[in-house]
């Protein structure tokens, strides 16, 4: 099993805890990662590593808790197993990420990532997943979702400036998180901020 370590220096290596069942509500296959943490160590956050399941968690205060636990939702159904029987499985809606480095701002107010909507297809053979960036105030428990983009929310300012990148990172945009405004593309974005000339595409900060 994956566990989450944290490790500050002159100190003793500390486990992490994690939630009790893993993002689907299940016993965990392999555990879990952290992946970054804010400039002071104050919040951590991670995902899951069940089964292609990504399930975004953070920790503060000595706490663990999933990232967007406002807007997660875990529903059981019945879907094929592919051989003819109908089993029961949990589809959820949560933010999810994965190896990504920046998902947080440098204080540790704001987490970001994909918001994940799991659907059982007409029939139940099949669960396919739809996703849109999410940002997350981890001082509130606030998520701000933006379903009018694909993709992901790539990283954030302190004071709510949200980095999002479109699915395949051909394109990125620059949100203001709380009043849900886009304030242009990444590009356009940092030459009116900086007077730097960036080719297309999104820049991870």
């Amino acid at each position: 099993m994956y566990r989450p370590l944290k490790w500050t220096d002159g100190g003793t290596p500390e486990v992490l805890p994690v939630p009790e069942l893993n993002f689907r509500n299940e016993p965990y296959v392999s555990g879990v990662m952290a992946r970054g943490c804010s400039a002071d160590g104050s919040v951590i956050y991670g995902s899951t590593w069940d089964n292609l399941d990504y399930g975004m968690l953070y920790w503060k205060d000595g706490k663990v808790d999933w990232v967007g636990s406002d807007v997660r939702e875990v529903r059981t159904v019945q879907i094929e197993n592919g051989i003819g029987e109908m089993i029961d499985y949990n589809i959820v809606n949560g933010m999810i990420c994965t190896a990504e480095l920046t998902n947080i701002s440098p204080n540790g107010r704001w987490l970001c990532a994909a918001y994940a909507v799991d659907t059982a297809t007409e029939g139940m053979h099949d669960v396919i997943t739809s996703k849109c960036p999410a940002f997350f105030n981890t001082e509130t428990g606030k998520t701000y979702i933006f379903d009018e983009y694909s993709g992901s929310a790539r990283s954030a300012t302190d004071d709510g400036i949200g980095f999002i990148v479109n699915s395949g990172g051909a394109s990125g945009y620059v949100v203001d998180i709380e009043s849900g405004t886009q304030l242009g593309t990444t590009e356009q974005w940092i030459y009116d901020n900086y007077g730097i000339t960036v080719p297309a595409g999104y820049i991870p900060v």
